[in-house]
């Protein structure tokens, strides 16, 4: 299986299309109906809405990287990840871009748009502790943890409108919706996760790296650099919980690893990632 794992990048680098331009994704003005009631589960098409939405209010913040060959490796590792991920597809399909601040960091908003930071990926010396990253952040998409930042008040009052009403309606539909997405803008910037939820992308991440065809430990590796850089007090994964609790339960949660084809996949990330 883990032999495969080039192969599978092959075949996602032929049929891979160009990332969602973001920078545009504000403009997404498409109603999508929500049920009022607290009980209301957001579905994907809503979700999908309200992820870009969040997106467009973190590419206010910072800037996208310009780096398209960049760019295109992350998507294909990203994208090899999601299909062996409990969540493989996803309203409007997974997306993954790098953002331009030197800020150590990664963000997962709803619907399957995932950030990382110029300064997380330089912080990876190959593939498998990239790709420990960005299984971190599919586990947060695949068990909804954005959406679940949305106060259930905001729900039960934006239940009564369409998501395009409130994107394009200068009535009160529009601060409702604002402040929803704000929750969840908080929650990703500022607030961060709970500790269970963490823990559950972390140890979902190490599943879904060993799946994968990927060196668990990476994560681990990645934990290790974070808490050197928390250290020096430079801001690293603000919104989570300090490095030396996650390195805890990552540790026990390794497995043996099976290096066949970490070579090839430093080959790759030599070639594919080096202006970083």
């Amino acid at each position: 299986m883990k032999k495969l794992i080039p192969i599978a990048l092959c075949a996602l680098l032929i049929s891979w299309a160009p990332p969602v331009n973001l920078s545009k994704i504000s403009k997404a003005k498409k109603g999508v109906k929500l049920i009022a009631g607290a009980a209301h589960k957001i579905n994907e098409e809503e979700e999908y809405h309200i992820g870009r939405a969040v997106a467009a209010n973190i590419l206010g913040q910072y800037p996208l990287w310009k780096n398209g060959k960049l760019t295109g490796y992350v998507n294909l590792v990203g994208r090899a990840l999601v299909l062996k991920s409990q969540r493989p597809e996803i309203y409007g399909g997974y997306h993954f871009a790098v953002l331009d601040t030197p800020e150590a960091n990664a963000f997962s908003a709803p619907g399957g748009i995932i950030f990382l930071t110029r300064g997380i990926v330089s912080m990876a010396t190959d593939e498998d502790e990239l790709a420990a990253v960005l299984a971190h952040e599919i586990q947060h998409i695949v068990a909804k943890d954005p959406l679940k930042a949305i106060q259930s008040q905001r729900l039960k009052a934006l239940g009564t409108f369409t998501a395009g009403e409130a994107v394009g309606s200068g009535s009160g539909a529009l601060g409702i919706f604002q402040d929803s997405v704000m929750d969840i803008s908080g929650t990703l910037l500022q607030k961060g996760y709970s500790r269970s939820q963490e823990k559950d992308a972390d140890l979902g991440a190490l599943k879904l790296l060993a799946a994968a065809g990927y060196d668990s430990q990476a994560l681990l590796d990645m934990l290790e650099k974070i808490k050197a850089v928390e250290k020096k007090k430079i801001k690293a994964f603000s919104a989570h919980p300090s490095a030396a609790k996650r390195i805890d339960y990552v540790a026990g949660g390794i497995g043996s690893a099976d290096k066949n084809g970490r070579q090839i996949r430093d080959a790759r990330f030599e070639q594919l990632a080096p202006d970083r």
